[in-house]
């Protein structure tokens, strides 16, 4: 029982949030950002731009921090730089405040070196054409005009040796289609020979430019990007939600600052595992019911909300950022009953037990339904056979009582054999009754039928007995004297049927016996 009860314990137990686990070793770890890693910048854009290395020289960190420099984190920025350097082309992808256009930015000074190789596009909704003609270019007076994107093409053709960069913002604003044109959205897709015309206007796309496409990873965009665009404009690079970045971001602007409150929080590193556990939660939950392209970034409000007092605003922020969109299953604030009982049970997640996870596969498998229509249906039938048996059993132990009854009353000279003989002949009746109509089965009836007839057989063998010894005494004192030869056949007798007969029968038989003797006795 203790074992079981263990067990038991342990099966209802909520176990850890792993996401819980996750945010208290963020917290207690420090993230380097750009600004701290000169050298590992400088190593990366010398080996891309084949330069020789030299401990101390901050070029690269120089160079893109112009005009300013965001709090990005080292890891997340490398990863990026190193992906553009092996396929050139990169459409990076991100959702609301995880900094998409920024690293891009950043990617692309790093990738050229220099501003003026920066050929920036902030796209617009609904501004195809106009985009189309501002950089790609128009007719006038019946000659083609380039645009800005392809005069700087031009440029990148007239230095083949220098690296260049176009960075088109929220691409996904426009179709892309729309914006190339027909003829040049078809030569972005040949490999090898991508070229178009404009009538007579050759149009070359240059080896040394580098496409840095930045889309919003989710929904609010005028076209979903497809394998098509991809194959066209770059490779998709996806940028998630960075709570390392965040705990970074929160640490060095209010750590020293003069907000004591904000201070002490960041100081700490349980609370500061509580706030990044929510954010790290409030995503999952929106990812889980609408999809990865829905969550926040650790640029939004996340990073302004953090205290305990103000978790409410932060609840709120993340409703109206769901509310912004028509989605059929609304987000509202018990959603978030989960998050507040991990909070307040010190990282414990709601229905994580053994039973509630096995309840939960049970039901997302489809599994459920059947099995609680069999575990009904088997305790259905348990307890129909229970109500059976425990109705039988009253039957056979009513009657069996009975028979016993009657035979006690017989061996205590309360009834006699025929009375005895008659009794159980009618229980018997009743057994056969209750067999034909299936009351007791078969096997039950057979037994309960023996047990009576055992006891009828008993009866009849102690009448018999009986009978026998009032014959044989009769026979023995016919001449009113039982001899001692007579004296000890009738003892050998009663000796030989004691246990056959009822006590109170011996009993009586022996006492006649011993009378008739001790009378002969007293007359010699």
């Amino acid at each position: 029982m203790p074992v079981a009860a263990l067990l038991g314990w342990l099966g209802m137990r909520d176990q850890p949030d792993p996401l819980w686990i996750q945010a208290g070793e963020i917290a207690r770890q420090r993230y380097p950002l750009l600004q701290d890693v000169p050298d590992s910048l400088q190593q990366l854009f010398c080996q891309w731009h084949k330069r020789p290395y030299r401990s101390g020289d901050s070029t690269a960190l120089r160079i893109i921090s112009q005009p300013s420099l965001s709090m990005i984190a080292w890891q997340t920025f490398g990863d990026l730089c190193r992906f553009a350097m092996r396929h050139k082309n990169v459409v990076v992808m991100g959702v609301t405040g995880v900094g998409s256009t920024k690293q891009a930015k950043h990617l692309a000074r790093l990738l050229t070196g220099r501003s003026d190789n920066i050929l920036t596009i902030e796209c617009a909704p609904q501004f195809d054409l106009t985009l189309h003609q501002k950089y790609i270019g128009h007719e006038e007076g019946g000659q083609f005009q380039p645009g800005l994107l392809l005069q700087f093409w031009e440029q990148c053709l007239r230095h083949p040796r220098q690296h260049f960069a176009l960075v088109i913002d929220n691409f996904d604003k426009i179709n892309p289609e729309t914006f190339w044109g027909p003829a040049l959205w078809e030569a972005l897709s040949n490999t090898s020979k991508r070229e178009a015309y404009f009538g007579t206007y050759r149009i070359v796309v240059p080896e040394n430019c580098y496409f840095i496409s930045v889309t919003h990873y989710g929904p609010g965009g005028a076209v979903e990007f497809s394998g098509e665009h991809f194959k066209r404009l770059g490779r998709p690079y996806l940028l998630k939600p960075n709570p390392c970045e965040l705990r970074e971001m929160l640490y060095r602007k209010w750590a020293n600052s003069a907000d004591t409150a904000r201070a002490a929080f960041v100081r700490d590193p349980a609370r500061m595992q509580a706030h990044i556990f929510y954010f790290l939660k409030a995503n999952q939950l929106l990812a889980k019911r609408y999809g990865e392209g829905y969550q926040l970034g650790q640029g939004t409000a996340v990073r302004e909300h953090f205290l305990e007092s103000e978790r409410d605003e932060l609840m709120h922020f993340f409703l109206g950022h769901v509310a912004a969109f028509t989605l059929p299953n609304s987000l509202i604030e018990s959603d978030f009953n989960t998050i507040n009982y991990t909070l307040r049970t010190g990282g414990l997640a709601q229905h994580s037990s053994f039973f509630d996870r096995l309840y939960q596969i049970l039901h997302d498998t489809g599994y459920l339904v059947e099995i609680t229509m069999v575990v009904a249906t088997a305790s259905l039938t348990f307890l129909i056979g229970w109500w059976v048996f425990k109705r039988r059993e009253r039957l056979i132990r009513l009657y069996g009582e009975q028979a016993q009854e009657v035979f006690n009353s017989f061996e205590h000279q309360l009834i006699s054999a025929d009375t005895a003989a008659k009794q159980l002949e009618d229980i018997k009746s009743q057994v056969d009754d209750l067999v034909r109509r299936r009351r007791l089965n078969y096997t039950e009836g057979l037994y309960l039928l023996s047990f009576i007839e055992d006891k009828a057989k008993r009866v009849e063998f102690a009448r018999n007995v009986s009978q026998n010894f009032i014959e044989l005494f009769n026979a023995f004192m016919e001449d009113n004297i039982l001899t001692r030869s007579e004296y000890l056949k009738l003892r050998q007798f009663l000796q030989m049927v004691r246990h056959k007969i009822p006590l109170d029968t011996y009993e009586q038989f022996h006492q006649k016996v011993e009378e008739a003797y001790a009378r002969k006795t007293s007359e010699s």
